[in-house]
């Protein structure tokens, strides 16, 4: 299967909250336990508040959407204008077949086009490895309280000086 990048737009918000909603569910439940996975997305529709949120941070962000031949999304992420990787899922049936990677690739070109050369993320437990092989390398550990439900991921960051250590 082929698949080709695409500008992510606002109307794309409602598929792509679906598609996170299953990833969190599908992939990240690997790591995380079934009340943690709730918590982090809950498995509605995409409510007013919700869509008027990723709306708002899309439009200070660079982004993409991998899409398969059959025109199924496959993927989405976005990057913020500040360096911040905010946004990276792949759809469970189209995982290990290189997409993140080719995101994060994609978004960080138009981010060092306009001058950024330091990365950050909060990375998940499992995208942590997917980043480690784009060149971000672990700061610290960190918790986020969601619903009152607790969540680690890890702080990463990518810059011209951890790139020198590879």
């Amino acid at each position: 299967m082929s698949y080709r990048l695409q500008a992510l737009a606002e109307a794309d918000l409602p598929a792509c909250h679906a598609l996170f909603v299953a990833s969190v569910h599908g992939l990240a439940s690997r790591f995380y336990s079934a009340e943690q996975c709730a918590a982090w997305a809950p498995a509605r529709e995409m409510d007013p508040a919700w869509r008027a949120g990723w709306a708002e941070r899309l439009g200070r962000a660079w982004s993409c959407k991998a899409v398969s031949d059959d025109g199924q999304l496959a993927g989405f992420a976005w990057l913020c204008h500040d360096g911040e990787f905010d946004m990276l899922f792949v759809a469970p049936e189209y995982a290990g077949q290189g997409l993140a990677l080719w995101m994060i690739a994609a978004l960080e070109a138009e981010a060092q086009a306009a001058g950024l050369t330091e990365f950050t993320t909060w990375a998940s437990h499992g995208a942590r490895p997917v980043f480690e092989r784009a060149g971000y390398r672990w700061l610290r550990d960190n918790r986020v309280l969601r619903h009152g439900v607790e969540i680690d991921n890890c702080l990463m960051r990518k810059s011209p000086a951890t790139a020198s250590e590879e």
